[in-house]
């Protein structure tokens, strides 16, 4: 995520399958892309004010399986604040992490996983039960949850929701927990919980999404085809009113990813290569008149 974050956070650097399409060899043009990792699409989301936070819920489908063999990073909310406290979450095909006992990082496979940026301390990290986590400076100081889970395609339900409070030194924190939701399983899967600063934590009116390329660099042809479909947030459990929605392509990665509105969500089309991009900012859905 690293054009998203450098233009808006300037500490956010984050963390499609493998289908080649057939006949298409590595461009020569290759050479010039930016390093990874690659966003193909940032789409944001203004939800139109702040709002005292208890819970906040995107939907989002994906077409296609994804072999793990590719680093996808298919993230519902992109980029978030809680009073001002700037988070992430999303699908991996290839997370990982460690265990506060264990802290040597490894592979874990496909799975989810929910971070925040600001903190470094384990106490700030609340693992599911056989779950994992992560605490680094690579990317700017953050704390990361992380669960294995072998997702196929299909409709999830990514979803955060306030939790408990705690008091350290006379000063409020509060307990965010992250779960996902597969509708075609019928399985709820708790992926951790992070530790907020402040007690009345107050969401930001707008909500990132995107879908990133991360790890080894891998030819432009491995980039798969895939329709990633995400829906209007859902705030506090009511979806929000007259949301608007924009899309932008960063400069130096492949034009590999195309975004239409269609019945208040946002459809994005990946691994068919966009012809003569000129607007690297589209308007998706405009405000009410």
């Amino acid at each position: 995520m690293k054009h998203l974050r450098v233009t808006l956070v300037p500490l956010f650097l984050v963390l499609l399958a493998l289908a080649p399409a057939a006949g298409q060899d590595k461009p020569k043009d290759e050479k010039k892309y930016a390093p990874m990792p690659w966003h193909l699409v940032d789409t944001w989301w203004d939800i139109g004010q702040e709002t005292p936070f208890e819970s906040l819920a995107v939907d989002v489908s994906i077409s296609a399986d994804v072999p793990s063999s590719v680093n996808l990073y298919i993230s519902p909310v992109g980029l978030g604040h809680l009073s001002k406290t700037p988070f992430y979450g999303g699908i991996q095909t290839q997370a990982d992490g460690y265990t506060k006992k264990d802290q040597k990082l490894r592979p874990l496979g496909p799975g989810f996983l929910f971070s925040m940026w600001g903190e470094r301390s384990l106490t700030a990290i609340r693992p599911a039960e056989g779950g994992f986590c992560q605490s680094s400076g690579h990317e700017g100081d953050f704390v990361s949850v992380r669960r294995p889970f072998a997702w196929k395609k299909g409709k999830y339900t990514y979803k955060l929701v306030k939790m408990d409070r705690e008091e350290i030194d006379s000063k409020p924190y509060t307990w965010v927990g992250a779960f996902v939701y597969s509708h075609d399983r019928d399985e709820n899967l708790f992926v951790g919980a992070l530790r907020f600063k402040g007690e009345k934590l107050v969401l930001d009116r707008k909500v990132a999404n995107f879908v990133e390329i991360y790890g080894q660099r891998r030819p432009v042809a491995d980039i798969p085809r895939v329709t990633v479909t995400f829906g209007s947030p859902i705030v506090n459990g009511k979806a929000a009113r007259h949301p608007t929605a924009e899309a932008i392509y960063p400069k130096g990665v492949p034009d590999y990813a195309n975004t239409v509105a269609r019945d208040g969500s946002l459809v994005i089309t990946v691994g068919t290569p966009v012809e003569g991009r000129t607007k690297r900012r589209v308007t998706l859905i405009q405000p009410e008149k």
